[in-house]
């Protein structure tokens, strides 16, 4: 039962619900994207944006040094919505009840997935945090999963680790 309930927790750690105005999901619905940065490179579909780059939808936020936004090509010189988005140095992604923190985050519209490289620190709301070296977060179903680079006990360091506060986060 102790082993159980430990799961439960650790899997409510990851699973918890993002409201829906939380949901990214760039170029898409009524709700418009706004990108700022220090310098925009246009080439064709893809803009490279540097310097402290930011991209909002809603109060949904991806942060990094480096982005590049790559838009379908709908033929005849025009472009249609953002597709994917590799960041790179000091990467977030910040929603009301969650903040991601990695090296390297690629967000790609059409599985509706951030993976997250590097030095991954996941926090939500309620005082859980999870770090590790690979975190593939996915925006609909809010399912995480946590990798390490360093499997078994011998390892010290590396593994993936989880921390619950105590009362369960409440206060």
């Amino acid at each position: 039962m102790r082993k159980f309930l430990l799961l439960a927790t650790i899997g409510a750690t990851f699973l918890a619900a993002v409201p829906a105005q939380a949901q990214f999901a760039l170029g898409s619905g009524n709700v418009p994207t706004k990108i700022d940065a220090d310098k925009a490179d246009y080439k064709g579909r893809i803009t490279i944006l540097t310097g402290q780059v930011q991209v909002q939808q809603g109060d949904v936020r991806i942060l990094a040094d480096r982005m590049d936004v790559y838009r379908t090509d709908l033929g005849g010189g025009k472009l249609g919505p953002i597709e994917r988005i590799d960041a790179v140095g000091n990467f977030f992604y910040i929603t009301p009840t969650e903040k991601v923190k990695g090296e390297k985050g690629v967000y790609e519209e059409t599985k509706g997935v951030i993976t997250i490289t590097g030095d991954v620190v996941l926090e939500d709301s309620s005082g859980n945090v999870g770090t590790g070296k690979k975190l593939v977060y996915n925006l609909e179903s809010k399912e995480a999963v946590m990798q390490g680079d360093c499997k078994g006990r011998p390892c010290t360091s590396g593994r993936v680790g989880i921390l619950i506060p105590g009362n369960g986060g409440q206060q």
